[in-house]
């Protein structure tokens, strides 16, 4: 890795924090953070496992070393913190335990994803599995969305965790952890001074993915809409440091505008359903023709927003006696 992709950023009280991507998977490159007080050398996050992001996050800390000399290496960590339980985050975690037994910490309600993860991955899956049925979507689609979605799960073995990251709690490092659970239930940004690792809640160019808490307690929109109002209250952040993407210059604007394109799509979510429509409607019609495993984040992004209207009374399920009837009926959903 050439040292021209890391980036360094000083905060206002002389902290430095260091980053580098690393392609977590095919479509999707990470940022991984190296944060550095002078006595102190903390690792945020590790990418996903896979064999090629493992070299790179090698390549990356070979390159801090180089540019900024041998401290700034895997066996001198002192912790690693875990921003939330997606494997694109956590599944480097057996390859950095060959360089280091640094601690490792994350929130609460991502400790079984990392510790336990074989468990959680066949009830995750099994929850999935019903969403998507009674979303209305066919059994032989189902099974190859099944497929993509387990695809990575088994290339991470479980690790112990040993410290958890607590809200009003400083992380090692003293670092003020916010748990902004939507995204993730476990979902944390961590603020360094000035500057706010915003991990995957807030992103510069995309809106973070949503998927419906009935299929993963905490999350939801609602949860996402909480806990996005709860960092805007965060006074004098400079700068935003996205799990993905560049660096967030003004994070108050980006929250608005992310606010602003759920709004949009809870009107069309809304508008959509002026006939009854089942999840799997709904998504062909907000998204268009998607492929692979950008289908099945489609129809879970779909179920957040009609999951939020449905709460709240703007939507009403449609076909009451076949849901009456079946076990795990297609729910078909009209405008109340």
């Amino acid at each position: 890795m050439s040292t021209n992709t890391l980036q360094k950023f000083t905060t206002a009280a002389g902290r430095c924090i260091y980053t580098f991507p690393v392609q977590a998977f095919a479509t999707l490159v990470a940022n991984i953070y190296v944060i550095d007080d002078g006595e102190r050398l903390t690792l945020v996050d590790t990418g996903s496992g896979l064999p090629d992001c493992n070299q790179q996050l090698q390549a990356g800390f070979a390159a801090l070393t180089a540019e900024y000399g041998p401290r700034l290496d895997l066996a001198n960590l002192d912790a690693i913190l875990v921003t939330h339980g997606h494997i694109d985050h956590f599944g480097g975690l057996p390859f950095v335990r060959q360089f280091s037994q640094a601690p490792i910490g994350v929130h609460v309600l991502d400790r079984r994803v990392l510790s336990n993860h074989q468990e959680r991955q066949v009830v995750a899956a099994r929850r999935l599995e019903n969403f998507l049925e009674m979303a209305g979507v066919p059994a032989k689609h189902r099974e190859a969305l099944m497929s993509v979605y387990l695809w990575a799960k088994g290339f991470y073995r479980s690790i112990p965790v040993d410290f958890l990251l607590e809200e009003g709690e400083p992380a090692p490092g003293n670092f003020q952890v916010f748990h902004a659970p939507g995204h993730c239930p476990g979902q944390v940004c961590l603020r360094v001074d000035d500057m706010l690792l915003t991990a995957d809640h807030i992103l510069a160019r995309i809106t973070p993915h949503q998927a419906p808490e009935s299929i993963t307690n905490h999350m939801g929109l609602g949860h996402y809409l909480d806990s996005l109002a709860r960092i805007e209250k965060l006074p004098g952040i400079t700068l935003g440091l996205g799990g993905h993407e560049e660096p967030i210059t003004d994070i108050y604007s980006r929250i608005q505008a992310i606010r602003h394109s759920h709004q949009s799509r809870l009107e069309k979510t809304w508008d959509i359903c002026r006939e009854p429509r089942s999840i799997a409607d709904v998504s062909k019609e907000l998204f268009g023709h998607v492929e692979s495993y950008h289908v099945l984040l489609a129809l879970e992004e779909t179920g957040a927003h009609v999951e939020y209207l449905y709460q709240r009374g703007e939507l009403v399920a449609a076909n009451l006696d076949e849901i009456e009837q079946n076990t795990h009926p297609v729910i078909r959903y009209v405008r109340a």
